[in-house]
C-alpha cells in the first residue's frame, strides 16, 4: 500500500517538474524549484528505502511512534483542546481578514507562542518578528507579492 502511494507521488512530482521546466525562471521558483524538484528527490529516496527494506534492516531501540492507541484523553480535555484549536484558527482568519496577512500572521504567531506555548515575552517577540521577516522579506520584498491590506486598511 505504501509503495502504491509513493509511486503515485512520483508521478505527480515528475509531471509537475516536467510541465513547469519550460516556464520563465521567475514563474518556476516556487512550483518547480521549491516544491516539485525537492518532492521528486524525497520521493525517490523513499522509494529506494522501501525497495531495499532500509527501514526494517535498521536495528532500533525506540518505540514505534505510529501507535497512538495508548494515549487516552478524557472527553472534557479533548473538547477543550478542540475548541482552543478552532478559536485560534478562527481568530487567525478574522485577523487576516481585518488587518491583512502581513500583520495578522506574525501577531498570531506571537500570541500563540506567548499564550498557548507559554513562552517568555522576548522569545515570543523574536518568533513573531521572524514570522514578519519571512512574510514581508520573502514574499513582499523578494518575490514582490502584494498581499491585500485587510478590511481596516482599505481592502
Amino acid at each position: 500500500m505504501k509503495t502504491n502511494f509513493a509511486l503515485f507521488l512520483l508521478v505527480i512530482f515528475a509531471v509537475a517538474t516536467v510541465s513547469g521546466w519550460g516556464w520563465p525562471d521567475i514563474a518556476k521558483i516556487m512550483p518547480v524549484y521549491v516544491a516539485a524538484l525537492p518532492g521528486l528527490v524525497m520521493i525517490l529516496i523513499q522509494i529506494y528505502r522501501e525497495a531495499t527494506g532500509w527501514e526494517t534492516s535498521r536495528i532500533t531501540t525506540s518505540m514505534d511512534m505510529d501507535e497512538s492507541g495508548e494515549n487516552k484523553l478524557d472527553e472534557a480535555t479533548a473538547r477543550k483542546r478542540t475548541l482552543a484549536f478552532f478559536a485560534w484558527f478562527i481568530g487567525g482568519a478574522l485577523g487576516i481578514w481585518l488587518i491583512g496577512i502581513v500583520y495578522a500572521l506574525p501577531l498570531l504567531v506571537f500570541l500563540y507562542a506567548l499564550l498557548q506555548g507559554k513562552e517568555k515575552w522576548l522569545t515570543s517577540l523574536i518568533i513573531g518578528g521572524c514570522a514578519y521577516l519571512v512574510i514581508w522579506g520573502l514574499f513582499e520584498y523578494m518575490l514582490e507579492t502584494r498581499w491585500p491590506a485587510g478590511m481596516l486598511f482599505g481592502y
